[in-house]
């Protein structure tokens, strides 16, 4: 399927800021917390972590987009798995084998099962911090919810399903906005030991998401083909602005807070929204091909982004602490190069590679089958 470049744009302003949030938040900051520059990035970026929501959001469109049911929950839930395990797993053997050669901190080796058996995402897993696929939790609660979603409109009627997912979607937001009054983060967190923040974020964001893509799937053509006035053109683009300006202005650049975090919600629906029926000057500037070729490095970039800083942490910075003091500058600009490097060639090396073998073998099962 043809992407929709503008969306793959969000992609893209979403993993940066997951990355810079990872980078300043989590891990720079405890080394350099006496350098005003470094302690100054870290509050620009700390709300870098709502752009899960936003990617909970564009996958359940695009799985509502795509969705058809003529394969067994089985096979579905195998073709996911196999699109995001092979990058999960390079990671774990680098980190593992670095581990043994005294590289890096010992792997956490329960946190790192529960990735591999995509349940560090379920609630089953209270700290993250010391997995080097922690990161993968996004995924795991994406998978679950999307198995179940899948489930339910394969073997029921749609309108009694789109009422119960309806349904899901507002109970979800209401239980994170009441029970961390008005925050909807922190997805380590359980309430009432069953109730996960992660699962609950992902099954409000992709049942968001998954009414988009039926409402574009239904309406796309009469969309595509209904004209617009010069107000009309003026107004959309003004608000197409105004969203991009809240997302990379709260999410990159500045330490904002809100009464709730539901705005996040409503920003990210409405941006895509906008961007879906392309009528305004930023939405089609922004669809072309560059967002399109740089979106597919995104996943690659988000599962090893973290590691790589967890090494440089371990050994460049650690024992080199003056000399990166003194140049804050080299030290962000040579880390994001690195990440960028290494997640564009795990990209090439190990995600595409993997995707046009299991692709392959898809298609000889389907003509065998056949």
């Amino acid at each position: 399927m043809e992407k929709i470049k503008n969306i793959e744009f969000l992609r893209v302003i979403g993993c940066m800021a997951i990355v810079l949030l990872h980078l300043f938040n989590k891990e720079l900051w405890k080394f350099f917390t006496d350098v005003n520059f470094y302690t100054s990035l870290k509050s620009m970026t700390a709300n870098g972590q709502k752009a899960v929501d936003l990617f909970f959001i564009i996958s359940g469109f695009f799985f509502a987009y795509k969705l058809c049911t003529n394969v067994s929950i089985i096979d579905f839930a195998k073709r996911k798995l196999l699109r995001f395990y092979p990058v999960l797993l390079f990671v774990v053997i680098v980190s593992s084998v670095l581990a043994c050669l005294g590289i890096v901190k010992p792997v956490n080796l329960y946190d790192t099962i529960m990735a591999l058996l995509c349940l560090n995402g379920t609630g089953l897993i209270l700290d993250r911090t010391g997995c080097y696929v922690g990161v993968f939790w996004y995924v795991s609660a994406m998978f679950w919810v999307m198995l179940i979603f899948y489930y339910l409109r394969k073997h029921f009627d749609k309108k009694s399903v789109d009422i119960v997912l309806a349904l899901c979607v507002y109970f979800a937001y209401a239980f994170l906005i009441q029970a961390r009054h008005g925050k909807i983060g922190a997805a380590d967190q359980n309430f009432y030991y069953i109730f996960n923040v992660g699962l609950l974020r992902a099954l409000g964001g992709i049942g968001i998401g998954y009414f988009i893509g039926e409402w574009f799937k239904e309406y796309k053509n009469k969309i595509h083909i209904y004209n617009i006035n010069t107000i009309q053109f003026i107004g959309i683009s003004v608000l197409e602005f105004a969203c991009i300006f809240f997302i990379i202005n709260n999410l990159m650049l500045r330490k904002l807070f809100y009464q709730s975090d539901f705005i996040y919600i409503a920003v990210f629906t409405i941006l895509i929204i906008l961007f879906l029926i392309k009528k305004g000057l930023f939405s089609q500037i922004l669809d072309n091909n560059l967002w399109a070729k740089l979106s597919k490095y995104t996943y690659s970039i988000y599962m090893t982004h973290y590691f790589v800083i967890r090494v440089l942490k371990n050994n460049t910075w650690k024992n080199h602490l003056d000399w990166f003091t003194l140049h804050p500058y080299f030290t962000i600009a040579s880390t994001l190069g690195l990440i960028l490097i290494v997640g564009i060639l795990t990209y090439h090396f190990v995600e595409e590679p993997a995707a046009k073998y299991l692709n392959n073998k898809i298609k000889k099962e389907k003509a065998n089958g056949a």
